[in-house]
Parts: structure tokens; sequence; C-alpha cells
């Protein structure tokens, strides 16, 4: 399922976490407030941290529960920095994106045409109109398939 972009955000492969943080996924959801948390999100394949500025984040919480990031370079294999008016920070091809939302390449079909209905083919009256149903479009994105 895609995940809204907000200003800044860290996007994680749920794979990756479940190996190498220490407590794996259901640790990750306590740490970061996973469901809780109006802006931190979960989809089927993805975590995705966000807060309204990159140097906000806690890297060195996320070190020492297991995952690398080397300061120097600004990098890491284990996850990326995306920004809404900047995009991914650093080269991850296990994450497409666009300015709104991004999405692991094997997320549902559903998902990724709702993503482009959203992005491509709504205006803002479209939004505004969704919104007053009670449709909030910036949402993560869930499959409609069950």
């Amino acid at each position: 399922m895609p995940v809204y972009i907000h200003l800044a955000n860290l996007i994680f492969q749920k794979e990756i976490i479940e190996k190498k943080y220490i407590g794996g996924c259901p640790q990750f959801r306590i740490d970061w407030k996973i469901g809780i948390s109006q802006v931190n999100q979960e989809d089927d394949e993805l975590f995705s941290l966000a807060t309204m500025n990159i140097d906000e984040f806690d890297i060195g919480k996320l070190i020492k529960r297991g995952l690398d990031f080397d300061k120097e370079l600004q990098h890491s294999d284990d996850f990326v920095a995306i920004l809404r008016y900047g995009g991914k920070q650093w080269k991850a091809d296990w994450l497409a994106s666009n300015d709104a939302f991004a999405w692991h390449p094997n997320c549902k079909q559903d998902q990724k045409d709702r993503v482009h209905h959203i992005y491509e083919e709504m205006d803002m009256e479209d939004i505004r109109e969704a919104f007053n149903q009670g449709i909030d479009v910036f949402q993560t994105i869930k499959s409609a398939e069950k």
C-alpha cells in the first residue's frame, strides 16, 4: 500500500526491519508509535516515519536498534530519506514514488492505480469533495482487494 509523503520521511522495508531491528516489526511499531501517531505509517511492505524537517529524526535510536547509517556519506542501505520537495535523498531501487506517495514496487496493482488516480486525475475540487464526504485521499492507500 502506498504511504503518503509528508515534508520529511524515513521509509523502511518491513523485511529489513524484521531481520535487523532489535525486536523486529513489533518493537518498531512500539518504538515509533505506528498506529498511534498521526504521521507515522505502515502498509503491507513499508514503514514510514515523518517529521517537518529531515534533521529531526532520531538516527541514533535507529542505529542502536540495529540499522546501519553512514553519517559521513549520509546514506543507508537499510532505509531511505525522502522529502516532499526533494525526493529520495539516496538511491533505493526498492521504493517507487511521486510527489505525494511512496510505495514498494511489489504493492498490489489496485493500490498503484489509486496513486495514479489521486496524483494524475484528481484536481483540488475533487480532493475537496472527497474530504467533504469523509474521504482523506492523503492517507495510506489500502487495497480494495481482500
